[in-house]
């Protein structure tokens, strides 16, 4: 609106000089350019600011869910681990030598099991995000 109405006022400038007024003209018109082409600069920043934002965001949502189905797989496999020794060492079928061996023999599993190191956890995890898809 603004920038329309200056650049009328100057043309009308620019036609009451006659061509000594186009060396104005040509320069007016640059600097409206600059100061259009600062302002389509600072949008854009501010959208690659705001689309940063959003992938940290998802980046944070994701690492949450992760950590959700991790606790899910602990509780699933300590509830197996539970339900398999009861059977293997009250199993009715097997005489009570037999159901000790089994018991010795998921304690050494055991032992060997947390004496196995896990790799170091990762501080952040990286996910490829398709947008738009």
């Amino acid at each position: 609106g603004a920038l329309l109405r200056d650049s009328a006022a100057l043309v009308d400038q620019v036609y009451s000089c006659g061509w000594l007024g186009l060396p104005m003209l040509h320069g007016a018109l640059e600097a409206a350019a600059e100061e259009a082409s600062a302002r389509a600069a600072a949008a854009l920043a501010e959208v690659e600011r705001a689309n940063a934002a959003k992938a940290a965001a998802e980046g944070e949502a994701a690492v949450d869910a992760c950590a959700v189905l991790w606790a899910m797989c602990q509780v699933d496999v300590a509830s197996t681990l539970r339900a398999a020794v009861h059977k293997v060492t009250a199993d009715k079928g097997r005489s009570p030598e037999a159901r000790l061996a089994r018991a010795r023999a998921l304690h050494v599993l055991g032992e060997v099991l947390k004496s196995t190191t896990a790799p170091p956890p990762r501080e952040t995890l990286t996910l490829a995000v398709g947008v738009g898809e």
